[in-house]
């Protein structure tokens, strides 16, 4: 009989200790949900205008658990704003999360499916309504790869000719462009040795005063033929 009552007496104990350790580690699990869940997005924008946008493409992490946060999945949403680049995550335990991140420089502005783009140096094309900027920048018509416009600008930039200059580009299918600068000048460049053409524009502009309505064609290899309308 005794042997029977110490034997009940250890699965009481038994199960006391599991009951209490539930509700230990439930306790310690509440207190690590509430201690690490997020309340603080720290934006570090280059442009202060921009962090309110921002935080709002970040509001879903309020009061998720900081540890179950993956940086990249932060990442992927926020490369979404076609107008942001250089973009870095980091988490400051126990419950904010940091981001910072440059406004692009907005180089040009373009038209696709009747809708008006600005062009950003990170390549891609971003809706004038996704953001605000008060400045003249140039416009870019026909199909065109982004990296072939900053290929173009770099160029133009090496021979210390101001982009911004030409108000207006026009890509051509064989991959070529034309300028348009103001009083009606177009210049014609080649598809290929385009270095070379915009330095012989360049040295012609030196030596002469260009008319109004001119037409300046380097579509031949070091040939520069000028046109009077």
């Amino acid at each position: 009989m005794h042997q029977y009552i110490n034997r009940n007496k250890i699965y009481f104990y038994f199960l006391l200790f599991l009951l209490l350790s539930t509700i230990s580690n439930q306790t310690l699990l509440s207190n690590f949900e509430q201690n690490f869940l997020i309340k603080n997005i720290v934006i570090k924008l280059d442009k202060p205008e921009l962090n309110s946008r921002v935080s709002v493409k970040l509001s879903y992490l309020n009061d998720k658990n900081i540890f179950f946060i993956d940086k990249k999945n932060i990442l992927k949403n926020l490369e979404k704003v076609n107008y942001l680049e250089n973009i870095k995550i980091k988490k400051s335990y126990p419950s904010t999360i940091i981001v910072s991140a440059n406004k692009t420089n907005l180089i040009a502005t373009t038209f696709m499916n009747q809708k008006k783009y600005y062009i950003g140096e990170n390549n891609r094309f971003i809706l004038v309504q996704d953001i605000n900027i008060n400045e003249n920048l140039p416009i870019i018509f026909g199909k065109f790869n982004i990296s072939e416009f900053i290929k173009l600008k770099e160029e133009l930039n090496e021979q210390k000719i101001n982009y911004k200059s030409i108000t207006k580009y026009y890509f051509h299918k064989n991959k070529r462009w034309d300028l348009y600068y103001p009083n009606n000048i177009l210049v014609m460049l080649p598809s290929k040795n385009v270095a070379n053409a915009i330095n012989l524009y360049k040295n012609f502009k030196k030596e002469n005063h260009i008319k109004p309505n001119s037409i300046i064609d380097l579509r031949i290899a070091n040939r520069l033929v000028l046109k009077n309308e």
